[in-house]
């Protein structure tokens, strides 16, 4: 069986939630997310669609269901890209604004991420890319108070005598390359 040439892109993400609309209101207020649409599903559980980008009716979609005695949702995260670094740090004071604290601050070598929980106890991560390809998994602890500059600083010297770093267009033409081959070869 041959894939079509077409690449399928992930364009949005849904899980059950216990409280709808504390949750809708958490997504509106720390993402600027906007609702699409509100109804019930086929399985006749309430439905909330919400976006922040105008080109998708809906990224994120919350429905009601999740039991109350669950102990845990078994979403891993939930994550969400600004464009730059100084962008996360203005997130960062944003989260502080709204009196979220994170629980972690973190370089990934190839990003730097803010993750915190929203209401329910589901893990949200914000993040911006670096311009280096670093090996995953990698975390190392990070001040988003402290100066771009010094940030990029920092992350560099952290990660570049790591045999696999380079440029982050280097590897992403090597991804491009195994990605083709994919889609030609399945």
């Amino acid at each position: 069986m041959t894939q079509s040439t077409s690449r399928a892109r992930l364009t949005h993400l849904g899980f059950y939630v216990r409280d709808l609309d504390a949750q809708a209101e958490f997504y509106k207020k720390v993402f600027s997310l906007v609702e699409t649409d509100r109804g019930v599903s086929g399985a006749g559980d309430p439905i909330v669609f919400m976006t922040g980008d105008s080109s998708e009716h809906h990224q994120l979609v919350l429905t009601a269901g999740l039991p109350p005695e669950a102990s845990r949702t078994w979403l891993n995260q939930v994550s969400f890209r600004v464009d730059t670094l100084a962008a996360l740090q203005e997130f960062n004071s944003w989260l502080e604004q709204c009196g979220i604290t994170p629980s972690a601050t973190v370089s990934h070598g190839n990003a730097w991420s803010i993750y915190f929980l929203d209401p329910e106890g589901n893990n949200v991560e914000v993040y911006a890319g670096s311009p280096w390809y670093v090996p995953q998994p990698f975390r190392k602890p990070v001040d988003l108070h402290w100066p771009t500059q010094q940030l990029l600083d920092e992350t560099y010297q952290s990660v570049k005598d790591n045999g696999e770093f380079r440029p982050i267009e280097d590897w992403a033409a090597e991804l491009d390359q195994q990605l083709d081959e994919a889609l030609t070869s399945s």
